[in-house]
C-alpha cells in the first residue's frame, strides 16, 4: 500500500513539474525578434576588438539569425574623424551586406566633426535606403552639446533619418541631459538612445514630464542592449521596469550589443525583467517594425 501511495505521489510530482514548466515556457513571447544593435567586423583585424569570447563577422551575425533567435539584425559601423574615405567605404560595406541578406538592417555612421562632408554622406546613404546613423560620443570623442552635433540632428530631421546614440559616457555625467535637449530642440529627427543611459537610466523619467507638453513629438526611443543583461536581474530591476513603463513600453527596442553580449542571453535577460507577454512582443518586434516602417 505504501509503495502504491509513493508511486502515485511521485507521478503527481512529475506531472506537476511538467505542467509548471509548460506554463513557464508559454508565458513569454516566442515570435519574431529584431535585434537593433549588433556591431559587425568589416575586416579580419576587427574580429576581436569588442569581445574576447566571440567573433562578430557577418557569418557570426547570420548565425544568430539562422539558429532561430532572430528575424532581423541591425549591423553597425563606426566612423572616425577625418577619415571620410574609410567612412564611405565602411558605410558602403554594411549597405552591400544588407542588399545581399535582407535579414540585415544597415546602420551607417558619420563623425560630426567632419562638418559638411558628414552631412553630404548622410544624404548619400539616405538615398541608398539607409534609415539610421550611429553616433558614439565617447568612442568618437565629441560633446553632444556641440554645434556640429546639432547640425547632424538638423540634417537627420530634414532627411527623416534616425540617430542612434550611445547614451552612457562615464566621463560626462551630463550627457543624458544633453541628449534629451538635443532631441527636444530637433523635433523632426528621431533618436534611439542605446543602453538607456545604463546606471543613469532614472534621468530619462524626464520624458514623462515632457509628454505633458503639446509640442513634444515623442521622438525618443531606447534600446535595452547592455542594460538588460547587466541590470535586468539586479536589485535595480523593479525601478528599471517601472521607469520603462512610465515612459511607455512602445518606446523601447530589443538590442543585444553583439558581440559584447549574445542574443540568446539578452533575450533571457528581458524575460527576467517580468514584462507581460504583450509588452515583450512590443520590445522584441512590433516597436522596431513601427519605427522602421517594416511590415510585421
Amino acid at each position: 500500500m505504501k509503495r502504491k501511495s509513493f508511486f502515485t505521489l511521485a507521478c503527481a510530482l512529475i506531472l506537476n513539474v511538467f505542467f509548471v514548466n509548460a506554463q513557464s515556457s508559454g508565458q513569454h513571447y516566442a515570435g519574431k525578434i529584431i535585434d537593433m544593435h549588433e556591431h559587425i567586423a568589416l575586416n579580419d583585424g576587427e574580429q576581436h576588438n569588442m569581445s574576447a569570447e566571440r567573433n562578430n563577422t557577418v557569418k557570426d551575425i547570420l548565425a544568430n539569425i539562422s539558429n532561430g533567435h532572430l528575424a532581423k539584425a541591425a549591423i553597425i559601423t563606426m566612423a572616425q574623424k577625418g577619415q571620410m574615405d574609410q567612412t564611405r567605404l565602411r558605410n558602403d560595406s554594411v549597405i552591400h551586406l544588407s542588399q545581399l541578406y535582407n535579414s540585415l538592417i544597415p546602420i551607417c555612421s558619420v563623425h560630426p566633426m567632419d562638418g559638411a562632408e558628414a552631412l553630404a554622406e548622410m544624404e548619400r546613404v539616405q538615398k541608398l535606403g539607409v534609415k539610421i546613423i550611429k553616433l558614439h560620443p565617447n568612442s568618437q570623442q565629441f560633446d553632444v552639446s556641440s554645434p556640429d552635433v546639432a547640425a547632424i540632428a538638423k540634417k537627420a530631421g530634414e532627411l527623416k533619418m534616425i540617430l542612434l546614440f550611445d547614451s552612457y559616457n562615464p566621463v560626462d555625467v551630463n550627457e543624458d541631459g544633453k541628449l534629451i535637449m538635443l532631441a527636444i530642440t530637433h523635433p523632426d529627427a528621431r533618436f534611439i538612445f542605446a543602453h538607456m543611459g545604463m546606471v543613469n537610466f532614472p534621468q530619462f523619467i524626464t520624458l514623462v514630464g515632457l509628454d505633458k507638453y503639446p509640442w513634444y513629438k515623442k521622438n525618443m526611443w531606447f534600446d535595452l542592449s547592455a542594460i538588460a543583461p547587466i541590470l535586468g536581474d539586479s536589485p535595480f530591476r523593479d525601478q528599471l521596469v517601472w521607469t520603462i513603463r512610465k515612459i511607455g513600453v512602445q518606446q523601447f527596442l530589443f538590442g543585444s550589443d553583439f558581440p559584447m553580449f549574445d542574443p540568446p542571453s539578452t533575450i533571457k535577460s528581458i524575460y527576467k525583467m517580468k514584462f507581460t507577454k504583450k509588452e515583450e512582443a512590443q520590445i522584441f518586434y512590433t516597436n522596431a517594425c513601427n519605427l522602421l516602417q517594416i511590415r510585421p
